[in-house]
């Protein structure tokens, strides 16, 4: 292969990739090569003519100097003058008429950046309104930026200004920004929208998957973050995106995700369900890790909103506010809030048997072992983890006024209550799940999970019952108007946790990162869950049991609470 002047440098280097140290050794003037972006970003577009017009060197001494590295010198002197003949872009001398149209000209001097501006000019183009242009000021011709913009029919002028400086003003048309389906995905990086979650203060788990599912087929995002997220990745494999991970330094991940065309899976949009889904607990990200891989069930919604929340308050504003579609939730919120005239229906409980009385240093038999200790307690005195902690201290003979509870300010986090237990300032505690497998996890030998109150539960009821703890909600509303995309739910939910049930490794592997815990307490945790999807309607009896216990007035109007459950 002889590399003539109208060759791209790009195909030079995949059949010599020796060359590309000879030409940034070349000269002085192409030092800002050494940068990786700024580096592919010329090689996919310039040519050996528009380098050289960049570094203002000779063409011919440049081609000599690579031909005679790869054994083709004689070649190229036999292809003279052909060799330095030019792929001019087309040029004009007048202004267009959009040009003249154009209300407002942004301008972005670029002469004295020495790093890589390339993505800043992108994204100043991507913030342009109807009747803006950008206006990239350089001291010589941008011919790679202008073969970009040629490349992918954007409208653009260039013009010599005051006899020093060169103005390539760029009319960004919306429909022109995109990926183009027609090039490798690969080649167009500089293309891809940024979503940047390094440093961000909450969990950016939820704003990922609404970005991923806002995605039209053609078209990707990166993803900027401090580490590689591997199940996330994992995920957004399963929902049909290719990835590509490029790291810049060793707190700088960009991850690449493109979703391809697929004429048989291809979805209008418009076509799909919005719905808001949120969990009161992290203890279902397993679950809802599993769900969002079903093709099915994402071929049938656009998630607007995904939230797993630490406070059960904004949990319950949700519903309230009927904000929420879909909600995993406490059987006791769900049926205080019916009560007061949300529109709610209960359809199973999938999360069963969730608390338990963990003690370090020493351990407890029965609640009368954890009378000289300070018991700290999830939420509030009147919360349901307080109401069934009283139920069964009266159950099994002990006075719950004997008993010295702490409650957090404003209310007793399980996060905290996890952290003071794990550094030794608790030796007591109340914990739901995932919280309390993390802190036996963490803490080691010195722990001890001493009471479950699922155990109990079933002694005091001599008949094996579980304790009910939480399951599926739908607003009355979506109900209504889409029993359909309800069933499919339910159904792919269930599926969900049979799949986490009997794959609890691959599981632990696919929500690590998301849970901000390493595998083995994931698979740790699963092993101690209680898992398992059971309609409302096959249980009401035991629901309105655990209901009286936990709500004093739903106790006294239980009639009206059966028309939570479906």
């Amino acid at each position: 292969m002889v590399i003539t002047g109208k060759t791209k440098i790009k195909n030079a280097l995949e059949k010599y990739p020796e060359l590309k140290e000879i030409l940034i050794s070349y000269s002085s003037k192409f030092k800002k090569l050494n940068n990786k972006m700024i580096f592919n970003t010329i090689a996919k577009w310039a040519s050996f003519n528009d380098v050289a017009k960049i570094g203002n060197i000779s063409i011919c001494d440049l081609l000599h100097t690579l031909n005679r590295a790869i054994g083709e010198e004689e070649n190229l002197t036999k292809n003279f003058p052909d060799c330095i003949k030019e792929n001019k872009i087309e040029t004009k001398q007048e202004r267009p008429n959009w040009y003249k149209d154009v209300k407002q000209f942004i301008h972005f001097d670029v002469r004295n950046i020495d790093g890589y501006f390339f993505p800043e000019i992108i994204s100043k183009l991507n913030k342009l309104e109807k009747g803006q242009a950008l206006t990239v000021i350089n001291d010589f011709e941008p011919v790679p930026l202008m073969r970009m913009f040629e490349e992918k029919g954007n409208k653009f002028f260039g013009e010599i200004v005051n006899g020093t400086e060169y103005h390539l003003t760029i009319l960004y048309e919306q429909s022109k920004s995109t990926i183009n389906p027609k090039i490798d995905w690969k080649e167009q990086l500089e293309f891809f929208p940024e979503l940047n979650v390094i440093g961000m203060l909450k969990d950016p788990f939820e704003l990922i998957v609404k970005k991923a599912q806002t995605i039209e087929s053609g078209q990707g995002f990166v993803l900027i973050q401090a580490f590689q997220p591997t199940p996330l990745i994992n995920l957004l494999k399963q929902m049909g995106f290719e990835t590509y991970t490029r790291q810049e330094d060793k707190l700088k991940f960009k991850i690449y995700f493109y979703k391809p065309i697929s004429q048989n899976t291809a979805i209008k949009k418009g076509e799909k369900v919005p719905v808001v889904i949120q969990s009161a607990t992290p203890i279902t990200y397993p679950i809802i890790m599993k769900m969002l891989q079903s093709k099915e069930l994402m071929s049938k919604i656009e998630i607007q909103e995904l939230k797993v929340w630490e406070e059960t308050e904004k949990h319950m504003a949700w519903i309230v506010n009927g904000k929420a579609d879909i909600s995993f939730s406490a059987a006791a919120a769900a049926s205080k809030l019916y009560l007061v005239g949300s529109d709610i229906k209960m359809m199973s409980v999938d999360i069963w048997d969730n608390f338990s009385i963990l003690t370090r240093g020493y351990t407890a038999n029965n609640f009368g072992d954890l009378k000289d200790h300070k018991i700290h307690m999830p939420l509030f005195k009147e919360a349901p983890p307080a109401a069934v902690t009283n139920y069964l201290m009266k159950k099994t003979g002990y006075d719950p006024v004997d008993f010295d509870f702490y409650y957090g300010k404003p209310f007793g986090r399980p996060k905290i209550i996890m952290n003071d237990f794990i550094s030794g300032k608790a030796d007591t505690v109340l914990l739901r799940e995932p919280e309390s497998s993390f802190t036996l996890f963490h803490t080691g030998k010195d722990a001890h999970n001493s009471i479950s109150y699922s155990d109990i539960w079933k002694t005091i009821n001599n008949n094996n019952l579980k304790l009910p703890n939480a399951g599926l909600i739908f607003k009355g509303e979506f109900l209504n108007r889409h029993p359909k995309i309800a069933e499919l739910f339910i159904k792919v939910m269930k599926e969900a946790i049979d799949w986490v049930n009997n794959n609890k490794k691959e599981s632990a592997r696919m929500s690590f990162d998301i849970m901000g815990q390493p595998p083995e307490a994931i698979e740790y945790f699963l092993n101690r869950a209680h898992f398992e999807h059971v309609p409302t309607a096959e249980i009401k009896d035991q629901l309105f049991e655990y209901i009286k216990v936990v709500d004093k007035r739903a106790a006294k109007d239980i009639k009206k609470i059966s028309g939570l459950f479906l």
